[in-house]
């Protein structure tokens, strides 16, 4: 069991087998942080609509209530972090900062078809972690 789990969660997430595969990284003491990452391309949209960060954060917590749903549960401690900017730095910076034992990706490439492919995020956070990296597809 991993004590410090991160994941690495994007909003329109449909994969539930990650989730599954989550709760059985997790045991007694075990907390998941679920980081969320609002790119530079979103920011800037949100400036030109008059959409507040805050609103941003709001609407993509709503969409990720099935996750939330999930690990209350499986009575799996959790925490949401955002970060701003490049989704594939900040996920390797958040794993390499030494908080952290494993992280959880979904591969977003592989959810709606056959391709074995990785996505550009899976692929950078997997070659430049310094921990274990699940992607499940």
């Amino acid at each position: 069991m991993y004590k410090n789990i991160l994941f690495g969660i994007n909003t329109d997430m449909k994969n539930k087998k990650v989730l599954e595969q989550i709760a059985k990284l997790a045991g007694e003491g075990s907390e998941v942080t679920l980081l969320n990452v609002v790119s530079e391309k979103d920011l800037k949209a949100s400036v030109r609509t008059g959409v507040h960060l805050d609103d941003i954060k709001e609407r993509r917590q709503e969409s990720m209530k099935h996750v939330f749903d999930y690990f209350n549960e499986q009575n799996i401690k959790y925490n949401l972090q955002f970060a701003k900017g490049n989704p594939k730095s900040e996920l390797v910076h958040k794993a390499n900062s030494g908080d952290f034992d494993v992280v959880v990706l979904s591969n977003r490439k592989a959810e709606d078809t056959d391709k074995l492919v990785l996505g550009s995020v899976s692929h950078k956070v997997a070659k430049r972690a310094n921990i274990p990296v699940l992607i499940v597809k």
